[in-house]
């Protein structure tokens, strides 16, 4: 039987789920921390870019996109569609719904940019060319995680 210490030095020693989620909040701090002048989070900035980009058709593409719980994006875009950053359409073929960037969210796009460059900047410093590069690599393999989560045994 496996002790309990066993359990944990292994899990906090090899865990790239630990290891990703540690990552990702101290990343999404210091996306936080640079936009917070503009008034956005790094989650608002990141739908705002993939609405305007996309000009999604509904609420579950964005989702699909970025690899969030519809009921999570719902949720996220309330505070920009109250600050009229977004809007959302007449509902269209399959009762879908659009969602568009509005002036206003074009305007704080424009604002926040600079400050998201100066925080990608940084982290791209950081890291360096190569090791960026690994990175990416590294992020997108793991996101195919995702594609075979129920290919594993019962």
């Amino acid at each position: 039987m496996t002790k309990t210490s066993e359990i944990l030095t292994d899990v906090m020693t090899r865990c790239v789920g630990v290891r990703t989620l540690s990552s990702a909040r101290a990343v999404t701090r210091h996306y936080d921390a640079a936009l917070r002048p503009a008034g956005l989070t790094i989650t608002q900035f990141t739908l705002l870019i993939v609405i305007g980009a996309l000009r999604p058709s509904s609420i579950s593409e964005i989702g699909n996109w970025l690899s969030i719980e519809r009921t999570s994006v719902t949720r996220n875009l309330k505070p920009l569609e109250r600050r009229g950053l977004i809007e959302r359409k007449p509902e269209g073929a399959q009762r879908m719904r659009p969602v568009a960037l509005t002036v206003i969210g074009q305007q704080k796009l424009k604002e926040s940019y600079p400050f998201w460059q100066a925080a990608q900047t940084e982290i791209e410093t950081m890291l360096g060319e190569s090791e960026l590069e690994k990175a990416l690599n590294a992020l997108a393999k793991l996101r195919s995680v995702d594609e075979s989560f129920f290919d594993f045994p019962s």
